[in-house]
C-alpha cells in the first residue's frame, strides 16, 4: 500500500514540527525506496505507570512534546501477569499469555518434579514464545529489524541488529561502541555489575549506533531504570520522578539521533510501558506453607513448589489431580495477605493458559493483596515485614498496574488524549504502520490515531 500524496505530506509536516531543528521535507510523494520507507521506533520505559504520566509537574519535557504533537492514552492495560517479559511479548505478538505462554521473566524449568523449579532467563525465543511476533513479520517482509535490551527474544533469527540485555563483547554493535570509546570491553564483560542507569545509557548509545549505521525499519528499545529504582524505594516518590527525568533525556537522545540520520520525517515514535508499580510493606512466603504441610518432603506423594513473583505466585504440583488442587486451594485461601486463589479454570478467565496448553501454566495461581508481595523462602514466618519497596504482578484491573502509551511522528494524527486500550493493540498498530501482515490475533490496530489507516498490506 502507498500513502496518498496529501496523507503523506500531512504526516511529514506533523513529524517535522515535533522538535526544533532543520528537517528537509520531500516536495512530493513517491514510491518509497528502502531508505525512504516508514520506520517505527518503540521505546519501552519499564514500570512507567499511567498514574505518573498524569502528574502535572512530572519532569518529562520530551514526553510532553510528543504528547502534544501526537496522541497519548489515558492508560494502557497490561495483560496478566503484569510483569515485564509477558507484557513485552504481548506488545509484539498482539496476544495475551493464554496464547504466547510467557508467564515470568524467563522459562520455568523443573516445575513439576521433586525439586524446586527455577527460571531460565537465557532460554531461546523459539522455546519461550509460542506465537509469531511483529518483528518476525517485518523481517519476513524484507524489512530491517533491531532490538536493544528487549526481552523473550534470545536467539531470534528475525532480528538483524541487536544489543542484548547481557551484551556480547564480540557483537557487532558492541564492537562499534568500544571503538567509539563509549564503553570498554571489560565493562561489557562485567555489564551486570554497573548501575541500571549506566546500563540504560549504554543501551541508548547502542540504539543510536543502530539508527545511525543500519537505519532499521523497526527498532525495539527497552529501558529499565525506573523499574529498578521503584523496586528499591516504592512507588510515587522523588526517586521515581528523578528517574523519569533521566529516561526522558534518553528518549530525546533517540529522537535527536533520528533527526541527525535524516529520518525524522518518516519515523513513528511509540513510547510504552509494560506495567505500573505499587508500594509494599509486607512479604509473603508461600513455600513456608507448602513445606509445613509436608508437600516438599522427600516422601511427599505430590511434591509441590511455588514460584513467587511479587504480586502473584505460581504453585506447581507433581501428579496433580482435581482433588489435590482443591486441597492446595484450601491451604492458601483466607490466609493473611492473600487476595485470591485461582484454579487453572478460574485463571483462564483472566487470560492465563492452563496446564493442558502450556507446561508453564501453574496448577494454582495466587494473587497478593494490596501492600503485600510474594517472595522466596521456605523457613520462618509466612508473613514478614519489610521497608517500603515496589512490586507489580497484581491483577491487570488494578489502577496502579496500568501502563503508558504515547505515539507521535510519521503517520500519527495529532489527537491528544485517547481512551484506555489493551496493550495487545500495539503489535497490529506497528504492523499497520509498516504495512506488514499479522495472523489472527486478539489485538486490533489503533486506526483512529493513524493519518492514513488504509488496510494492512497482504
Amino acid at each position: 500500500m502507498m500513502y496518498s500524496t496529501s496523507g503523506l505530506l500531512r504526516s511529514v509536516v506533523a513529524t517535522a514540527m515535533l522538535f526544533a531543528g532543520s528537517v528537509s521535507l520531500p516536495l512530493c510523494a513517491q514510491a518509497a525506496p528502502a531508505t525512504q520507507r516508514p520506520k517505527v521506533i518503540v521505546i519501552s520505559l519499564d514500570a512507567f505507570a499511567a498514574a505518573s504520566l498524569h502528574e502535572p509537574r512530572l519532569p518529562a519535557p520530551t514526553l510532553h512534546v510528543l504528547m502534544r504533537r501526537g496522541v497519548h492514552a489515558v492508560s494502557m492495560q497490561p495483560i496478566n501477569p503484569t510483569v515485564t517479559w509477558p507484557n513485552h511479548t504481548a506488545m509484539v505478538t498482539g496476544v495475551d499469555a493464554s496464547r504466547h505462554h510467557v508467564l515470568v521473566n524467563g522459562l520455568i524449568v523443573d516445575q513439576r518434579s521433586a525439586t524446586p523449579p527455577s527460571i531460565d532467563m537465557g532460554a531461546p525465543k523459539s522455546r519461550l514464545v509460542a506465537f509469531p511476533t511483529v518483528y518476525d513479520a517485518a523481517h519476513q517482509a524484507g524489512l530491517t529489524t533491531a532490538q536493544v535490551d528487549w526481552v523473550a527474544i534470545e536467539g531470534a533469527s528475525s532480528i538483524d541488529w541487536q544489543f542484548a540485555e547481557h551484551p556480547d563483547p564480540d557483537g557487532a554493535i558492541e564492537r562499534d561502541l568500544v571503538e567509539q570509546g563509549i564503553v570498554t570491553r571489560d565493562q561489557l564483560a562485567r555489564f551486570g555489575e554497573s548501575s541500571q542507569a549506566w546500563r540504560d545509557r549504554i543501551y541508548t548509545h547502542a540504539a543510536i549506533d543502530i539508527i545511525r549505521k543500519h537505519h532499521p525499519d523497526l527498532l525495539l528499545l527497552h529501558l529499565l531504570a525506573l523499574d529498578n529504582i521503584e523496586h528499591e524505594t516504592g512507588f510515587g516518590n522523588d526517586s521515581g520522578r528523578n528517574t523519569i527525568a533521566f529516561l526522558d533525556d534518553r528518549v530525546k537522545d533517540v529522537v535527536d539521533a533520528v533527526r541527525a540520520a535524516g529520518e525524522l520525517d518518516r519515523t513513528t515514535f511509540i513510547i510504552v510501558s509494560d506495567h505500573g508499580q505499587r508500594s509494599v510493606h509486607q512479604l509473603l512466603h508461600p513455600n513456608v506453607l507448602l513445606k509445613q504441610a509436608g508437600l516438599q518432603a522427600a516422601s511427599a506423594a505430590r511434591p509441590s513448589f511455588c514460584v513467587p513473583d511479587d504480586g502473584f505466585a505460581l504453585v506447581f504440583q507433581q501428579h496433580a489431580t482435581e482433588a489435590s488442587i482443591k486441597e492446595l486451594k484450601l491451604l492458601f485461601a483466607g490466609k493473611p495477605g492473600i487476595r485470591s486463589v485461582l484454579t487453572p479454570a478460574e485463571a483462564a478467565k483472566e487470560g492465563w493458559p492452563v496446564p493442558a496448553q502450556s507446561d508453564q501454566a501453574p496448577d494454582l495461581l495466587l494473587y497478593a493483596a494490596d501492600g503485600y508481595a510474594f517472595k522466596k523462602g521456605d523457613t520462618g514466618d509466612f508473613v514478614t515485614p519489610t521497608e517500603e519497596i515496589g512490586a507489580h504482578g497484581y491483577p491487570n484491573s488494578d489502577p496502579l498496574m496500568q501502563g503508558i502509551f504515547i505515539a507521535a511522528g510519521f503517520g500519527i494524527r495529532p489527537r491528544g488524549e485517547i481512551p484506555a486500550f489493551p496493550n495487545v493493540d500495539i503489535a497490529p498498530t506497528i504492523a499497520q504502520l509498516l504495512h506488514v501482515s499479522l495472523g489472527t490475533i486478539q489485538g486490533k490496530p489503533l486506526t483512529d490515531i493513524l493519518e492514513s489507516p488504509g488496510r494492512v498490506a497482504e
